[in-house]
């Protein structure tokens, strides 16, 4: 194909995109026009707009609350979660990788997409009940993995083989009771490893619903702790940690809020809202028990990135 640059000062073949001018071309033979290749898979945004619309959405605002804040349409704003959520999630690929992590701590957390599982058929998997898997470093606070699908052997599975590949040297894990924890975490880490589960227990609730325990859990009157594998510090021996995350990602992410109208209407925006909301944990957000990013204490940046860098790094060699 015979490329001709646009140097017709009558009709001017830019648009501006991430802060620079985008060059249009136009074939010679056939006529069809078309833009060099875009670090946001052709967004036609302003940079500035694109980080607005990502800062809205990691701080807790709704798909269409951004809209509003933003003056975009919400299929827009959709359009930049969807791009922004898979360039992020192959930053983190790459980049979290290769740690030394002294005690890990698994759990996973629950939302629907659609409707309750109650409403879904059989053959329906892409509504109902999803968990999104976390894996967190006790110390850090270093959000290593993450997962989302069903609650079952192959999603646990699936997200256990992600976190032992970025994991080198031996780890202490902990997770809660979840049946399909002891094999999954024994089959890919067995050989470096130091397991324990952690049961809360809960007292049995009263037979009349009152109207406090529909938003509070049962008292708690204890915990049951098993060795699993290898020799756990007992020390270490918590979930506490990624429990409080899970507060978290239901604060700043509108989605996981309970008792509301943000719950996602389809699987794959929901699977998108993960990665930037760990993206910006990891890297943008200082936890106050460190005085630093999560990423600043596991050494996989030296200072605290603003947004703006986290797209620029996440969208380099794009």
């Amino acid at each position: 194909m015979l490329l001709l640059r646009w140097r017709n000062q009558a009709f001017w073949p830019f648009h501006h995109n991430k802060d620079r001018t985008v060059q249009r071309y136009r074939c010679v033979r056939c006529g069809k026009t078309f833009s060099e290749s875009q670090p946001l898979d052709g967004l036609r945004l302003d940079n500035a707009k694109v980080v607005h619309i990502v800062r809205c959405l990691t701080e807790g605002i709704g798909i269409r609350g951004t809209a509003r804040l933003t003056d975009c349409h919400r299929d827009i704003v959709l359009e930049v979660l969807r791009v922004v959520g898979q360039k992020y999630a192959e930053f983190h690929d790459k980049t979290v990788r290769g740690l030394t992590v002294g005690s890990l701590q698994i759990d996973e957390l629950w939302a629907y997409v659609g409707c309750k599982q109650k409403s879904t058929t059989p053959d329906d998997t892409e509504n109902g009940d999803f968990y999104t898997f976390l894996g967190l470093t006790a110390r850090e606070k270093l959000i290593v993995g993450y997962r989302t699908g069903k609650r079952d052997y192959d999603t646990t599975d699936d997200f256990v083989a992600d976190l032992s590949s970025r994991i080198v040297g031996r780890v202490q894990v902990t997770t809660d009771g979840w049946n399909a924890y002891p094999d999954t975490i024994r089959k890919h880490l067995l050989y470096r490893l130091d397991y324990a589960v952690m049961q809360k227990n809960y007292d049995a609730p009263p037979a009349e619903v009152e109207a406090k325990r529909r938003y509070s859990p049962a008292p708690f009157i204890g915990v049951t702790i098993r060795t699993m594998a290898g020799a756990p510090r007992r020390d270490r021996i918590c979930t506490s940690h990624v429990e409080r995350q899970n507060l978290s990602v239901r604060h700043f992410n509108k989605r996981f809020a309970r008792l509301g109208l943000g719950w996602s209407r389809k699987l794959d925006n929901h699977k998108a809202a993960v990665a930037p909301f760990v993206a910006a944990h990891n890297f943008c957000k200082v936890h106050s028990t460190l005085g630093c990013t999560p990423a600043v204490g596991a050494k996989l940046a030296t200072e605290t990135w603003t947004l703006e860098r986290l797209i620029e790094e996440a969208t380099i060699g794009s």
